[in-house]
């Protein structure tokens, strides 16, 4: 018989699939002007976490349920070109391709995943509280 996943072992999974996610958001701010990446590979690639959720009544291995983090993705969209032909990256029309990021919509996903992140905690804090009010009454 398969055991199904407790309230608090989902939010788990949601507690770590959203910090993966503010850790990838964090990644992209911080690489926010790099025209560049190991080996000459031209400018950093924004970043995108692909998440996949299973449904609690669903079979399968237990550990599995939840919120997953599918994969990490490169958003493949343009780069921007800025005009610096004194830059060392600039191509021959002196432009030189900076990273696909925008710091706004990184900023919003980053406040999303905290938020997320709150609600995961709020979910872990109400179970515990909901425990204990259970013990009290059979205390009683």
């Amino acid at each position: 018989m398969l055991e199904a996943l407790s309230a608090n072992e989902i939010a788990v999974s949601g507690l770590r699939a959203q910090r993966i996610r503010m850790d990838i958001i964090a990644n992209n701010l911080a690489n926010v002007s790099t025209t560049r990446t190991e080996g000459g590979g031209g400018a950093f690639r924004r970043q995108m976490v692909l998440m996949r959720g299973e449904s609690v009544g669903r079979s399968g291995p237990r550990n599995e349920g939840g919120v997953q983090v599918k994969r990490i993705v490169s958003d493949m969209s343009p780069l921007r070109p800025v005009y610096d032909p004194s830059h060392p990256d600039a191509n021959d029309d002196g432009f030189v391709e900076y990273p696909n990021i925008d710091v706004a919509v990184e900023m919003v996903d980053l406040i999303s995943a905290q938020r997320a992140y709150e609600a995961n905690i709020a979910v872990i804090a109400n179970g515990k509280r909901m425990k204990q009010q259970a013990l009290r009454i059979i205390e009683k």
